[in-house]
């Protein structure tokens, strides 16, 4: 089953200059492919503007095709700073061991996707969806250009919106205003907008996906999403956090911004606080981007180490015990593990701070730690995870 993906952060050991990390990078990405089916990239890069972005990008696509010739499965380079490297490389992969998938890379306008199928489900892994005009479009256009592409692979493979489990949404310069808009308006509600606008088009009888919706410093709009289409019996189901408000029933007060379509409200963001799917014995919680809200507040202005505590928190109580019995999710396991984190920065200066907490809050838990925006001013960490239910 697809649930049996593994997800692994590499950095370079060795290299100073960003070709020399990249190179490195590669060479530990071929070690794991010698086991493993690579399903998705996500190159995390340092970039100090769009055109060193747009040549670093070039960079990491030239070496792929070196190393990886035509089997390069999906991939995306995303404009957020690693913490302390010039790169650091997110893998998502299978086990060659597991040989009853059929595994297949496939393009839909220039953006590569992974479709895995057995007798009992197909899943897509697809990223780095973009437009080629993030420089001269407007971020609304980029959006819909994104989710364009999006909608078409998922229609390629006879699913919807409603098979995503999980979603990310980069953006460069998220809580910025865009000045290419006639409305100068903010890119992040530009992006919820056309979202919204797309995901009316199906019926999330499962609850909407696991999302993130972060910062960039550079890159546009870039999607990545992991959908699955059971051909036998599995439970997808949302997780609602008590202590917060849904994202999608947030109030106009905290979205910032006009509406795209100045008739309509403003889009709120279309995503659940955690999704969970089991699948056979793999039972694995999709954990959201999760920050220091409270209800729709946010709390600990100010403070990063405060924001850190309470964000933690939030996720502690998302999918304690308690919660996911309310939320009716089975509770035959003995233990719920966290098997990835990425924790997101704000500030370079706090990420040291943040770090501390962090590491002793989730000890033995591989943490990529990213300098990016979050989606509120005030906001200065945010944190997501996969937890695997072990039983």
């Amino acid at each position: 089953m697809t649930t049996k993906h593994k997800r692994k952060y590499i950095l370079p050991s060795e290299g100073i200059s960003f070709a020399e990390q990249l190179g490195d990078c590669i060479g530990q990405i071929d070690e794991i492919k010698k086991d493993n089916n690579i399903l998705q990239l996500t190159f995390f890069i340092r970039s100090y503007n769009n055109t060193d972005y747009a040549e670093k990008k070039k960079a990491v696509v030239r070496a792929l095709h070196e190393h990886l010739g035509n089997d390069i499965p999906s991939a995306s380079v995303v404009g957020q700073i690693p913490d302390n490297k010039d790169l650091s490389v997110e893998l998502v992969y299978l086990s060659k061991s597991i040989d009853y998938l059929k595994i297949q890379h496939k393009v839909i306008d220039h953006v590569t996707y992974t479709l895995v199928k057995s007798d009992a489900e197909k899943a897509i892994f697809a990223g780095g969806i973009a437009s080629d005009e993030y420089l001269s479009h407007p971020r609304a256009v980029q959006a819909e250009v994104s989710f364009s592409i999006m909608d078409k692979i998922l229609k390629k493979e006879s699913m919807n919106f409603a098979d995503v489990i999980r979603q990310w949404n980069y953006v460069e310069d998220i809580v910025g205003y865009d000045p290419l808009s006639e409305d100068n308006m903010q890119n992040y509600q530009a992006l919820n907008d056309v979202r919204g606008r797309y995901y009316e088009t199906a019926q999330f009888i499962h609850g909407y996906p696991a999302a993130t919706g972060i910062g960039m410093n550079s890159g546009g709009i870039i999607l990545e999403f992991y959908a699955n289409k059971p051909y036998i019996k599995e439970e997808i189901m949302p997780i609602k956090n008590p202590q917060q408000k849904d994202a999608y029933d947030y109030s106009q007060d905290v979205l910032i911004g006009k509406a795209l379509n100045t008739k309509h409200k403003k889009s709120s963001p279309k995503f659940e606080r955690a999704k969970f799917i089991s699948a056979e014995n793999d039972k694995i919680i999709f954990v959201s981007g999760t920050a220091a809200i409270k209800g729709e507040v946010t709390l600990g202005l100010g403070d990063v180490a405060e924001q850190t505590k309470i964000t933690i928190e939030n996720i502690r109580n998302l999918i304690s015990h308690e919660n996911l019995e309310a939320n009716h999710i089975l509770n035959n396991y003995t233990a719920l593990l966290f098997s990835s984190i990425r924790v997101y920065v704000k500030t370079p200066s706090d990420m040291e701070v943040v770090r501390e907490i962090c590491d002793a809050a989730f000890p033995e838990v591989q943490i990529n730690y990213l300098v990016a925006d979050i989606c509120r001013d005030a906001l200065l960490v945010e944190i997501e995870g996969i937890a695997e239910m072990k039983g």
